[in-house]
């Protein structure tokens, strides 16, 4: 993957939201218009869809967790169910989540 050269720089908001910046030379940026019309536009779906499948699953989990605990929030959405998940620790990207 030498010849490739693609950085992406992330910053994360004071509400909680990010702006992801990728930067890619010509090699990346033709290959990437090679197999997608827009490239914006697949990498758009691809965060998309990798949150909602995320989401989904920690959606599920959050429901599971307050069923079995009866600690079920008044009137819970998706959403606040979602944001009130606490990402656990992960000491490195080579090993899993500590359980707490």
């Amino acid at each position: 993957m030498s010849y490739l050269n693609c950085t992406c720089n992330l910053s994360e908001n004071e509400d909680g939201g990010a702006v992801c910046t990728i930067n890619m030379d010509v090699v990346t940026y033709k290959c990437m218009k090679s197999f997608a019309v827009s490239p914006e536009d697949w990498i758009h779906n691809a965060v998309c869809n990798r949150s909602r499948q995320e989401g989904d699953r920690i959606y599920k989990a959050e429901l599971e967790r307050h069923i079995e605990a009866g600690t079920m929030p008044a009137n819970p959405t998706k959403e606040s169910l979602i944001l009130a998940y606490e990402i656990p620790v992960i000491e490195s990207s080579n090993t899993l989540p500590i359980s707490n």
